[in-house]
């Protein structure tokens, strides 16, 4: 038997049901590509907020063998509790749940909702960067700028109008792969600095 190739670059064969394991196939392979791109983007913006946020999922005592739920102060005869498991445990857990919504819904939807939420971190950062830095020079009280959540409020909006007017998102959709994850990294380096210099 002959093969062809068509100008969709897939194997055309005689045999209808190969046919349609094949493009089966490729679908699987398409939404494994997808959860695996958002998983990525996913993980590394929801690891570093977690961390931020002092948000775990929950707190490993070491000294006496204990797990609490969410996040625990350190005790008197317990010894440094450990948040680093519950961070990655959160984080492992909404980028899976967000990776499979990503293989379920529209490629559009998906483009669209990758490049809000990866605006958002960016202009979360940079408003909450700028209100700290008026807060700081201002003559007046201005200690409610220092507030992570008031600099949501900015940053929604522009998250919202980048996305909207964004002309082709596709493209970008895959370029955020290498560049959140490196930006976020450089986020959480910048902030666990005092560790490494010591």
């Amino acid at each position: 038997m002959t093969q062809t190739l068509d100008v969709s670059e897939r194997v055309t064969q005689p045999n209808r049901s190969s046919h349609a394991t094949g493009a089966t196939a490729a679908t699987t392979a398409g939404k494994f590509g997808t959860f695996a791109i958002t998983f990525g983007i996913a993980f590394a913006l929801l690891y570093t907020v977690f961390e931020q946020l002092n948000w775990p999922l929950f707190t490993y005592h070491p000294a006496v063998g204990k797990v609490d739920f969410w996040m625990q102060r350190p005790r008197s005869g317990e010894g440094p509790p450990m948040y680093w498991y519950g961070w990655l445990a959160l984080s492992f857990t909404g980028a899976f749940v967000l990776g499979w919504i990503a293989t379920v819904v529209s490629s559009q939807w998906l483009y669209r909702a990758t490049i809000f939420c990866c605006a958002l971190a960016a202009l979360w950062l940079a408003a909450y960067t700028g209100a700290i830095f008026i807060a700081d020079r201002v003559s007046f009280d201005a200690e409610f700028l220092k507030s992570v959540w008031l600099s949501a409020i900015p940053a929604l909006v522009g998250a919202a109008v980048v996305a909207y007017l964004l002309p082709s998102p596709q493209r970008l959709w895959t370029s955020l792969v290498l560049i959140m994850p490196i930006g976020c990294l450089v986020i959480l380096g910048y902030s666990l600095k005092s560790y490494f210099m010591r």
